[in-house]
């Protein structure tokens, strides 16, 4: 049920003949029984889809889309062209909330990487990678 949904809504941000911008999709983790999804709205029209599994408890995020004029590319752009801006978030000048997200996915999940469809990526891992903290911590009286 929902997952026809979700690929409905997968349709409608890459179908080129809608008055949609053209977005990017960047899947986090795809899951496979989703029950129920929210699309969340954030600067610079950016969406953040968040999902529910079967099998595991709570929401999980599931993906990120940015619109491709984000990035400051044209709506036919390739793939190659926009991992260079993904790999590389420096080099996003016009869009700072687009330059933010994509350097803080970079920091949690290490890498994007090509996916066969076009403007579909994907994270090398999709859990957040734990940050290191050093020294020394007090306990607590």
């Amino acid at each position: 049920m929902s997952k026809d949904r979700l690929k409905e809504f997968f349709k409608k941000i890459h179908d080129s003949k809608n008055n949609i911008p053209l977005y990017l999709s960047i899947l986090i983790r795809p899951g496979k029984n989703i029950l129920d999804f929210k699309i969340k709205k954030e600067g610079s029209n950016i969406l953040r889809i968040i999902a529910h599994d079967e099998k595991q408890k709570g929401w999980f995020l599931h993906s990120y889309h940015i619109p491709i004029k984000n990035l400051g590319l044209t709506e036919d752009a390739k793939n190659k062209e926009i991992l260079t801006y993904l790999s590389e978030p420096y080099k996003i000048t016009g869009n700072k909330a687009t330059k933010d997200l994509v350097d803080d996915i970079l920091r949690k999940y290490i890498e994007i990487l090509p996916e066969k469809k076009k403007h579909y990526f994907v994270t090398k891992r999709f859990k957040k990678k734990k940050e290191i903290q050093m020294g020394m911590k007090m306990k607590g009286f």
